[in-house]
């Protein structure tokens, strides 16, 4: 099992309450964080939503000027937390808990984004330009999402669950909301998805193309992170190094140097014959 993260080792502590300060209430009285100074109390992330809180504060949203939201990758998660079984178990429960949404990709079969429930209803009520459409939010936000888990939605379960009519349905769609993934059945979407997906698979594509160009396809870590990155994706390099670790195109290996960053060409080329 992975070792114990606190909100220190993400530099993710609340304001007034730093790794001094801050102390474990009597575990057998719950998981709780005090500061001598202020009278407060808060909950400690498990390990899986300290990654997710990390992972999406890389995300310059100031650069997509409100477009879209903090969307993470879920293989992301497994550069931060290493134990994987421990990653999906803990999703799955905030997951189950409506805390979190996941999101199927079109970059590949088996990857998923994924975003904090509240930030996404957030996102996509600032979406809507057109108040007509609000009965049809509202019953997705306060009906569908509270009690749907799973990333697609079937007609029957849109109209006959949920009583949504198909003019709704059309709004959501048009909205970015809901979209087509077979006769009958709908992806549940992120508005603004494809400004992600241009800047993600564009960064993804450039950084593999720079191990290409090296010798031995290989990078320290620290000289990666160093790359000016803006020309090709506005998400940022360090984002991009998550994301191909946690997707095993390269292999992080210890040296006296640093992490040293390796080109896995196997898994790049199976990646590309899924697209």
């Amino acid at each position: 099992m992975a070792a114990k993260r606190s909100w220190s080792d993400f530099d993710l502590l609340p304001d007034g309450c730093s790794s001094k300060k801050c102390r474990i209430a009597n575990p057998s009285e719950g998981r709780s964080c005090h500061s001598k100074e202020d009278d407060f109390e808060f909950e400690v992330p498990s390990d899986t939503e300290a990654a997710i809180l990390y992972l999406k504060a890389l995300v310059p949203l100031d650069k997509f000027e409100g477009k879209i939201p903090a969307i993470i990758l879920k293989h992301q998660i497994y550069c931060v937390v290493k134990d994987r079984t421990l990653v999906d178990r803990q999703l799955n429960t905030l997951w189950e808990e409506n805390k979190i949404r996941l999101f199927k990709l079109t970059s590949g079969s088996d990857e998923f984004g994924i975003l904090i429930t509240d930030e996404y209803i957030s996102h996509i009520k600032s979406r809507v330009t057109d108040t007509s459409i609000l009965p049809a939010m509202d019953k997705f936000t306060n009906d569908v999402l509270p009690n749907h888990a799973d990333v697609s939605i079937s007609k029957i379960d849109i109209t006959g669950k949920f009583k949504l009519s198909e003019e709704e349905i059309t709004q959501l769609v048009n909205t970015g909301i809901l979209t087509t993934r077979d006769v009958g059945s709908w992806w549940l979407s992120i508005p603004g998805a494809g400004i992600f997906m241009k800047n993600f698979s564009n960064g993804r594509k450039a950084l593999i193309q720079m191990f290409k160009k090296r010798k031995y396809r290989e990078i320290l870590e620290k000289d990666l992170l160093t790359r000016k990155f803006d020309s090709h994706s506005k998400l940022g390099i360090r984002y991009h190094v998550y994301d191909i670790i946690g997707a095993d195109f390269v292999k992080s290996v210890d040296t006296t140097s640093g992490q040293l960053l390796r080109l896995d060409i196997q898994s790049e080329s199976r990646a590309r014959s899924k697209r």
